[in-house]
């Protein structure tokens, strides 16, 4: 929803609210929804350079954790995983409102040449109205920047599901999916560069 049309629905309120108590409820929910998501979502389309992760982390209050054991990532998440010589990703943790955002930054060696970020939020059964919600602002975004709405992908399995959308152009690749279930509830972005 646009600021002009809560603009529009805060003025004429009296023509869609039977009071201002639930217009001001609106209002409040609105607001929250747009501080937690907004501040969410920052992400890097263009290849950023190794050397200035821990700069736009600073940024971002983003948190480093160091693993001590070896991480690894899939074709199905990378389709050049198997091209290229990745270290382990440098990983980062930036506490939001609703949720933390967990940043892995995947490079290559011995160039240092970041292939993949994977950005991802992770919740509860109860968060899953809030993740969905992310997951469909995520989506208005990237097709906003690409200029068309994604190729969607739906999966129904016993005790979970995934929904997945993909965009991609000359120059970057981004995947989006939300998997739900009783244990795991996640949404997770993973942009790589051609």
């Amino acid at each position: 929803m646009t600021f002009r049309r809560l603009f529009y629905l805060g003025w004429n309120y009296k023509q869609q609210f039977t009071s201002m108590k639930e217009f001001l409820v609106f209002a409040i929910s609105t607001l929250n929804f747009l501080i937690s998501y907004s501040q969410e979502k920052n992400f890097l389309l263009n290849r950023p350079l190794l050397s200035a992760v821990d700069s736009i982390e600073k940024v971002y209050k983003g948190e480093e954790f160091k693993p001590t054991f070896t991480i690894s990532v899939s074709k199905d998440y990378f389709p050049n995983a198997d091209k290229f010589d990745l270290a382990t990703p440098l990983i980062f943790f930036r506490q939001g409102n609703t949720f933390s955002t967990e940043m892995n930054y995947y490079f290559s060696l011995p160039d240092s040449t970041i292939r993949l970020i994977s950005y991802s939020w992770d919740g509860n059964l109860k968060l899953y109205d809030e993740l969905n919600a992310l997951f469909e602002t995520n989506a208005d975004y990237f097709s906003e920047y690409f200029g068309h709405s994604g190729e969607i992908k739906n999966e129904t399995h016993d005790t979970w599901a995934q929904k997945s959308l993909t965009w991609e152009n000359d120059i970057v690749h981004v995947y989006q999916f939300m998997v739900s279930g009783k244990n795991t509830n996640r949404v997770r972005v993973l942009i790589s560069w051609k």
